[in-house]
């Protein structure tokens, strides 16, 4: 029951996104409190991975829809944790220029191939794959994620070694 709400909710905000009607509730956040919040909490759900967290120092406060970017990394690690189905180790890690923040979660999965890099943000695409064959989702996750980190013009862009692990990056602006 709270997969197909989940579900439902991710269609809901799909729909959203189309019709340009996602709203953003800006305020200053704290990317590397809120990281380890959410690392402590994906802890609990696995024991086969293991979670580090590394922030530049200083690490700038961006303004930015807190709800929002929680949403976005939660669909990374989650993603970090299905698609490495044989566990290892998570990092979450930021860093950051004059302009933006970078905030990246690698993961030592199964990768994604070539051919399906340009295709992983889309609306419902799933990576085809005899190891993820089992694994749950719609297909929606790194298409919201992308839509909340461009609504913050922003950019989201993945760096991939197919049976290495996958890299996701996110980077948005410190200050709207």
């Amino acid at each position: 029951a709270d997969r197909l709400a989940n579900l439902i909710d991710n269609l809901l905000e799909a729909s959203q996104l189309q019709a340009g009607g996602l709203q953003l509730n800006h305020s200053t956040i704290d990317i590397v409190t809120l990281t380890n919040k959410l690392t402590k909490k994906f802890k609990t759900q696995t024991e086969k991975h293991t979670f580090n967290v590394s922030f530049a120092d200083n690490f700038p406060k961006p303004i930015a829809d807190e709800e929002r970017i929680l949403q976005a990394l939660s669909n990374l690690i989650s993603n970090a944790i299905k698609y490495s189905p044989n566990g290892g180790p998570i990092t979450v890690s930021g860093k950051y220029t004059n302009r933006e923040i970078i905030i990246s979660v690698k993961d030592s999965g199964i990768g994604v191939e070539a051919g399906d890099l340009n295709k992983i943000f889309d609306r419902f695409h799933r990576v085809a794959d005899t190891e993820t064959s089992h694994t749950q989702g719609a297909g929606l996750g790194l298409y919201l994620t992308r839509a909340i980190i461009e609504a913050h013009h922003g950019r989201i862009w993945v760096d991939s070694d197919p049976g290495l692990g996958s890299t996701f990056h996110i980077a948005i602006p410190i200050e709207e």
